[in-house]
């Protein structure tokens, strides 16, 4: 066995895998980059070592630095954790010259599995039905295409050495082939160091069932059951269950024989996961991932058995003792992915500072989370930030026990697919019937109102705030005015005095400031902001932005705020904006909406700045293209810059037809939600200033 185990991971996995390590005896050590110094699993570990900058490919994804952090620490194994380096075979190899070894199979499996059209064959070699598409995957734009066009429409583009719903495309017709094999390719890289893709034939709304498998090495291989991970968005699971949801008869059996199969061929010797695709009474095989995955919990709580401990075991060369007829499978889990991310505006990756953070404690409830109150969400990683696991002698006691813990958690700082979730498990179509991939999207798509915000990705389903994040510009207004009135001496001095021509309490009622005060930065453009104040009641304001006008009555209370708005009480936590230039978060711990003020007077006011829509970066992320010179004509619905966050691509387009100004976007620099990308100048407008429209 070995002595000490370097966790070459960040977040919920790397202290999920120390509590194993340390159980089990092991002295452990952990990474981190410069953006995670302060993380959670860094305090959690203990002894840590600094790889490098927040990039992935500068820190976690350097195989030189983190072999190099198990030589300092003095690890004699690593374990990889899922994602990262967790299924890179010249990580393997590096760490089996530096004489440590690799928690996960041999770097030949690794190989093997890892390319999605390897493992394609050595399924159609053991058996395993396959789904139609190309042999072999390619780097080559132009050959992708050809293969698409052999395969036929709908196809899938999948990263050859993908995983996690990354690098996967799925293409409709030939309107947006170029643009999607390009992004899928760069997704491939950023993710994985390899753009390569396999071409496949699409089978929608089947159901994504996966088995656990586990190996000795010796050809010893027996399964764990099987998990329904079918409810996904963007190819990346959600909700996952054990065991899976009713099967056709028999179909259960094959599968487990067939994954079982598989892992013999190749004498596995690891912790994996072989997952299929079942449509019907058929099913095929899709992939194998040779590692931990997300969502081993639930399988976890259905055998009663610790997985990390198996995996280390098996890493360390013991033999498999466990008889297949031993794992029991023991009522129903369910496990939900909390991520940082908007649904409302077309589920992008959200970022921000945990301020507030609230966990159910619920027997039958696991609780498995990377963040704390303070935690920095960054664009640079993963947005997961917790899985809750509900466990119980069946699925709806199950279901019932993981919505009480979903209503009893609570986040606030940053936007979370909270509210969505517990929305998702209250569905008829996931509490009472078999959900397919397709499910999510068919829900979302059914609540979205006609139209996508500017700067939504393409496809991406879009709701309506209502109640008070209806009026989140107005309300962060009035509290932003409390913060920096001067009639009040115990606020802090302010600029506000410099502002002309307005009061704070004219005879009569509420006063109105004759000029704006505030300028709120939105995806949709800029607008004025104007605040009243009534002479009787300091704490009540009348709010204006553009045609929207809120009574709006603010009372602090304790850390929170009791906030009026129209005669409706709520209960919200409020910060940020200490530079008065910066992001206001409000939040009732179910839903966070970011809303960027700023003073009037700080605004351009040059008409050339303000001409047209204003379109700001929908999330905080890295810019990889801008696709439109400065003076270009564009058309309505023109990509014109896109963005990259937490692994994610982003396209935003033209709202109308026009001229591209001020463009502010270069490729490759960071940038944060709001700032202004480019303007796009009406052609109206344009003609005006005696510029010929193309």
């Amino acid at each position: 066995m070995f002595e000490k185990v370097l966790i070459a991971n960040r977040g919920e996995i790397a202290i999920r895998i120390a509590s194993t390590a340390r159980r089990m005896g092991l002295a452990v050590a952990g990474v981190c980059s410069d953006a995670d110094r302060g993380a959670p699993h860094v305090q959690a570990i203990g002894e840590v070592v600094r790889l490098g900058p927040a990039p992935a490919r500068e820190s976690y994804l350097a195989i030189d630095r983190v072999v190099d952090a198990a030589r300092r620490s003095g690890c004699d194994a690593v374990h990889p954790g899922y994602g990262f380096l967790s299924e890179n075979a010249a990580f393997a190899d590096a760490l089996q010259r530096a004489g440590i070894a690799f928690i996960g199979p041999s770097a030949q499996v690794l190989r093997e599995f890892g390319d999605k059209a390897a493992a394609k064959r050595i399924a159609a070699q053991a058996g395993v039905p396959t789904i139609p598409g190309a042999d072999g995957a390619s780097a080559d734009a132009a050959q992708v295409r050809e293969r698409v066009h052999a395969v036929g429409f709908p196809a899938l583009l999948k990263a050859a050495a993908g995983g996690g719903g990354k690098g996967i495309r799925v293409l409709h017709d030939e309107s947006r082939m170029a643009d999607e094999i390009a992004a899928a390719m760069r997704e491939g890289a950023s993710a994985f160091g390899d753009p390569s893709l396999l071409v496949e034939r699409y089978l929608p709304r089947g159901r994504h069932v996966e088995v656990q498998i586990l190996g000795d090495g010796r050809g010893h291989v027996l399964h764990l059951w099987e998990r329904e991970c079918s409810l996904q968005r963007r190819h990346q699971k959600v909700i996952e269950e054990a065991p899976a949801l009713p099967l056709p008869p028999g179909l259960r059996a094959q599968l487990l024989q067939a994954a079982v199969a598989l892992g013999r061929s190749v004498r596995y010797r690891a912790l994996g996961t072989v997952e299929f695709l079942v449509a019907g009474e058929r099913f095929y095989f899709l992939e194998v991932n040779p590692r931990l995955q997300v969502e081993h919990p639930v399988t976890e709580a259905i055998t009663g058995l610790d997985l990390v401990e198996l995996q280390i075991r098996a890493a360390a060369g013991e033999p498999l003792t466990l008889a297949q007829d031993a794992v029991r499978c023991d009522g129903h889990a369910i496990e939900a992915r909390l991520y940082a991310e908007d649904p409302e505006h077309g589920f992008v990756p959200a970022t921000g500072i945990v301020q507030r953070l609230r966990w159910p404690a619920l027997a039958g409830v696991r609780i498995d989370s990377g963040v704390a109150r303070g935690s920095v969400v960054t664009p640079h990683y993963d947005p997961m930030l917790a899985k809750l696991v509900a466990h119980s002698a069946d699925r709806p006691q199950a279901l019932l026990r993981l919505r009480e813990a979903l209503a009893a958690t609570g986040v606030a700082g940053v936007a979370t697919n909270l509210a969505f979730v517990r929305r998702l498990l209250r569905a008829a179509e996931v509490a009472d019937a078999v959900p397919d991939t397709g499910t999510i999207d068919a829900l979302a798509q059914r609540s979205a109102p006609t139209g996508a915000p500017t700067g939504a990705p393409t496809g991406a389903p879009t709701g309506a705030p209502a109640g008070w994040r209806a009026a989140a510009g107005h309300i962060a207004a009035a509290w932003a005015l409390q913060r920096t009135r001067r009639d009040d001496p115990a606020l802090p001095a302010s600029s506000w005095a410099a502002l002309t021509h307005w009061r704070l309490g004219a005879a009569g009622g509420i006063g109105r400031p004759l000029q704006p005060q505030y300028a709120l930065h939105t995806a949709a453009g800029t607008q004025p902001v104007t605040v009243g104040t009534d002479r009787d009641d300091p704490l009540r304001c009348r709010v204006q932005i553009g045609p929207a006008e809120h009574d709006v009555e603010m009372q602090a209370h304790g850390e929170d705020w009791r906030v009026v708005v129209d005669g409706t009480l709520h209960a919200l936590s409020i910060g940020g904006g200490e530079d008065l230039d910066a992001a206001i978060w409000l939040s009732d711990g179910l839903h966070t909406e970011t809303v960027r003020l700023r003073p009037a007077l700080a605004r351009d006011r040059s008409r050339g700045a303000h001409a047209g829509a204003a379109l700001p970066a929908p999330l905080t992320g890295k810019v990889l293209e801008v696709r439109v010179r400065d003076g270009e004509s564009v058309a309505a619905g023109q990509v014109l810059v896109v963005l990259e966050s937490m692994k994610m691509e982003l396209r935003v387009s033209a709202p109308h037809a026009g001229v591209a100004r001020g463009i502010e976007a270069a490729a490759g620099a960071m940038v944060e939600r709001g700032a202004v990308l480019v303007r796009v100048e009406p052609v109206d407008d344009v003609a005006l200033d005696g510029v010929a429209a193309e």
